[in-house]
C-alpha cells in the first residue's frame, strides 16, 4: 500500500514538473520574441540628429542672452518632437522624460517674468537630453559623475560632523545637480535604476527637513547612493566640476553654474562640425 501511494505521489510530481517546464519554455520563447530590440530607421536617426542640433542652437542663444531667439527655437523643438518616432531610440520613460523637459522649458520661457537662471538650466537639461538620444555610448551627461560624487561626499561629511545646516545645503545641491541630468538618465538608462536614485535623493532631502536628527539615516543612505550612481554612470569618471552653492553669493553661483554647463556642453560643436548630412550648420560659441 505504501509503495502504491509513493508511486502515485512520484507520478504527480513528475507531471507537475513537466507542466511547469512546458509553461516556462513557452513563456521564455514568448518573452524572447517580445524583447527583440528594434533598430531605428535612417529617417528617425536624421530627425533626432536635427533635434539635437536645434537644441544646441537654443542653448547657444540662451547663453548669449537672446531670450526671444531661444523661445522661438524652443517652439521648433516642440514641433520636431511630435514628428519623431522613438521606437528603438529610447524607452517609453525616456520619451516621456524628453516631452516633460520640453514642457517645463516652455513654462519657464513663457512665464510672465522670465528667470534667466531657470532659463539657462532648462536649456541645459534639454540640450543634454537630446545629446543622450544621439550619443548612446558617450553622452555628455556622463561628465556629471564627478559632480554628483562630490555632492554625496559633502552629504557624508556634513552628516559625520552632525552639521544640519551644511547637511541641508549639501542635499539641496545634490538635488539641483541630479535634476539637470535626470531626463538624460531616463533616456539612456533602465528606469528601475533611475527610480532607485530618485527614491534615495528624495529620502535624503526629506530627512534634512523633517528629522531633528537625520545624520545616522543619511549616513546609511550614502553607500547605496554611491552604488546606484556607479551603476548609472558605469563608473565613467571625467573632469567636469560644479562649485558648492554659496548662499551669500547667489549671483556668483548663477554665473558659475552657467560656466560649468557651458564647459560640459561646449564640445558638442566639434562633434557636430565633423558631420555633414545636409542639415543646417549651427554656429558654435567656441568660448570654454
Amino acid at each position: 500500500m505504501r509503495w502504491t501511494r509513493n508511486m502515485k505521489w512520484i507520478s504527480v510530481v513528475l507531471l507537475l514538473s513537466l507542466s511547469s517546464s512546458a509553461l516556462f519554455g513557452c513563456s521564455a520563447a514568448k518573452g524572447g520574441k517580445e524583447t527583440v530590440p528594434v533598430k531605428p530607421v535612417q529617417e528617425q536617426v536624421q530627425k533626432v540628429e536635427l533635434l539635437n542640433e536645434t537644441a544646441d542652437e537654443m542653448y547657444q542663444k540662451v547663453l548669449k542672452g537672446d531670450v526671444d531667439g531661444g523661445r522661438t527655437v524652443l517652439q521648433q523643438i516642440s514641433d520636431q518632437v511630435t514628428r519623431i518616432r522613438f521606437e528603438g531610440i529610447t524607452s517609453v520613460e525616456g520619451m516621456n522624460a524628453l516631452a516633460e523637459t520640453v514642457t517645463q522649458a516652455k513654462r519657464v520661457f513663457n512665464a510672465a517674468k522670465f528667470n534667466a537662471e531657470e532659463g539657462q538650466l532648462s536649456a541645459a537639461k534639454l540640450r543634454l537630453a537630446t545629446d543622450a538620444l544621439t550619443h548612446t555610448s558617450q553622452p555628455m551627461w556622463l561628465q556629471y559623475y564627478k559632480v554628483l560624487q562630490d555632492d554625496v561626499n559633502g552629504l557624508e561629511h556634513a552628516a559625520k560632523e552632525q552639521n544640519k545646516a551644511e547637511l541641508q545645503k549639501a542635499a539641496e545641491q545634490l538635488g539641483q545637480h541630479y535634476g539637470i541630468v535626470h531626463p538624460s538618465l531616463l533616456i539612456s538608462r533602465n528606469a528601475a535604476d533611475v527610480e532607485k536614485m530618485d527614491s534615495l535623493a528624495t529620502f535624503v532631502k526629506n530627512q534634512t527637513v523633517i528629522s531633528a536628527e537625520p545624520f545616522k539615516n543619511i549616513l546609511n543612505a550614502v553607500g547605496p547612493m554611491r552604488q546606484v550612481l556607479d551603476k548609472l554612470f558605469m563608473k565613467q569618471e571625467t573632469t567636469a566640476y560644479l562649485p558648492y552653492n554659496d548662499q551669500q553669493n547667489p549671483i556668483l553661483w548663477t554665473l558659475a553654474i552657467g560656466s560649468v554647463i557651458m564647459m560640459a556642453l561646449g564640445f558638442a560643436g566639434w562633434r557636430l562640425s565633423k558631420k555633414d548630412q545636409g542639415l543646417v550648420t549651427i554656429q558654435r560659441n567656441e568660448e570654454v
